[in-house]
């Protein structure tokens, strides 16, 4: 665990991430989802980022600048994320919709109140 403001340092594999980061992950096979790798740590960013509790965010924050965070999500542009994924991740990091293209998307959306 990481001190106030020390970051942390990155895992080799999601094998090693929190449980909290693991438990998001469920589909993949941990010890082959490579942090170095960037789809691979796209994979774990995008999954902690839509789905993640407070502490597997924190732990996001403390190995990955928020920048770097911001930067790899706009590189991939959504890749893999339905349209109410997508606005998340535009609002949780100050992008437009030229950075993360709008899906079309026919359900729930994100805030809706219904």
């Amino acid at each position: 665990m990481s001190t106030e403001g020390q970051p942390t340092a990155p895992p080799t594999t999601a094998q090693d991430a929190p449980s909290a980061v693991r438990r998001l992950l469920k589909s993949y096979d941990l010890a082959a989802l490579r942090w170095n790798v960037s789809d691979d740590r796209y994979a774990i960013v995008v999954a902690i980022l839509t789905r993640g509790n407070g502490e597997a965010q924190a732990w996001l924050r403390g190995v990955l600048p928020g920048e770097e965070i911001r930067e790899l999500v706009r590189a991939y542009a959504g890749a893999s994320c339905a349209e109410p994924e997508r606005e998340r991740l535009r609002q949780q990091l100050s992008l437009s919709s030229s950075d993360i293209p709008v899906r079309p998307y026919l359900g729930f959306r994100w805030g809706s109140g219904a």
